[in-house]
Order: C-alpha cells, then structure tokens, then sequence
C-alpha cells in the first residue's frame, strides 16, 4: 500500500526511506513489500537508504535530516516512528510540504503532520482489530479449541488511509 502511494504521489525521482530498526521483522517485511512494488510497479525511481531511526524521534530527525541533505528527493517513506523527528528535519530544512511524506499509525505527532501538510498519508494498523484478534485467538487457545474444533477465523484487519482530508 505504501509503495502503491508514494509511486503515484512521486513523479519519477529520488524516494528517501527511514526505518525504526532493521532487526524487526515486521520492519523489514515493510521494507522488502515497499522495495518490491516500486521496483516492478514505478522502476523510475531511485530508493535512498534505508535509515534507521530506532523508533525514537531525535534519531529519526538525525536520520531524516541524512537523507535531506543529499541530492533532492521527492519523497519519504518513513516505515517505523519517530515521525516528530522527520516533522521536525522536514521544517528545519525548508522542505515541509514540499516532500511526498507517507508514514505509519495515527498518532499524535502524524495527526499534526497531517494537519500541517507535512505529511501526505498515514497508514493506520487499527491496533484495536489487533488486540480484538489476538484476543480471540487466546480466547479459542483457553476453551479448547483445536484443529478438530477450530474456532471461527476473525475477519482480516482492515488498514485504516489518512489524509489530511478525512483525519477523523
């Protein structure tokens, strides 16, 4: 989804890439789905990095400012959090609203980047669904559900697309 977006927000360009840390899994399933989709999908841009921001937003800023100091980009996808820190680098060097931003879960610090117009599109996991999921699962585990007695499926999780637009 995210590559889906910034392909067709980006014109053919340099695409900046911040990650939480590498050593997650899911972190690097983001990754390589991203990587994927825009080398079959959008092959004209170039994918810059991946840096690492350990999820915290002073190292996100240092890693996001990495990134803005290079060559031009047009846009960031910023796969993990510290997105206070890429708000901040963004302003500091004069390129908020200028850059394509996509980025994960509606938090505080994206619900104001999206106000602001720092940032395009946040991508929300529906941590609620998660915890329901999870929960129904553990709840099968604990009455005896099995192979033999499976409990129903629970519904996928629906990913919830934030614009500035329909910021709720």
């Amino acid at each position: 989804t995210a590559a889906s977006l910034m392909g067709r927000f980006c014109p053919k360009g340099r695409i900046g890439i911040l990650a939480g840390s590498l050593g997650l899994r899911d972190h690097r399933e983001r990754l390589e789905g991203f990587t994927a989709v825009m080398e079959t999908e959008f092959p004209g841009h170039e994918l810059i990095g991946p840096r690492e921001g350990f999820d915290d937003d002073a190292l996100t800023e240092a890693a996001a400012a990495e990134l803005l100091a290079g060559p031009p980009l047009c846009g960031i996808y910023n796969l993990g959090a510290g997105n206070a820190g890429l708000i901040a680098a963004l302003a500091k060097h004069g390129d908020s609203g200028r850059i394509r931003i996509v980025a994960h879960e509606l938090t505080d610090a994206t619900r104001d980047g999206l106000r602001s117009g720092a940032i395009d599109v946040v991508l929300d996991q529906n941590p609620d669904g998660e915890i329901a999921a999870a929960l129904a699962v553990a709840r099968g585990y604990a009455i005896g559900e099995s192979a033999h007695h499976p409990a129903p499926q629970p519904a996928p999780i629906e990913i919830g697309l934030f614009l500035r637009d329909n910021l709720r």
